[in-house]
């Protein structure tokens, strides 16, 4: 395995969880001030943003993460 995605992989690891925490948070906070009756399978207001959150935010953070590892890694010259 290649150094550079090597540093992707653990960029995406890392950005996973951070944009996870981020995504509940802000989740949350929507969902328990501006939509409390919203719907998410069994779950309602903050409990189902909640979810949404922690998707999205991973989703981004997983991405973002092995785009911003593997260009390190690139501009290292590794």
């Amino acid at each position: 395995m290649s150094r550079r995605t090597l540093y992707g992989v653990a960029g995406g690891i890392i950005l996973l969880i951070i944009g996870a925490l981020i995504g509940f948070f802000i989740g949350t906070y929507i969902g328990g001030n501006y939509y409390p009756d919203f719907e998410l399978w069994t779950w309602r207001g903050y409990e189902a943003t909640g979810w949404i959150g922690i998707i999205v935010g991973g989703l981004l953070g997983a991405l973002s993460g092995y785009r911003i590892g593997s260009r390190i890694a690139y501009n290292r010259g590794v």
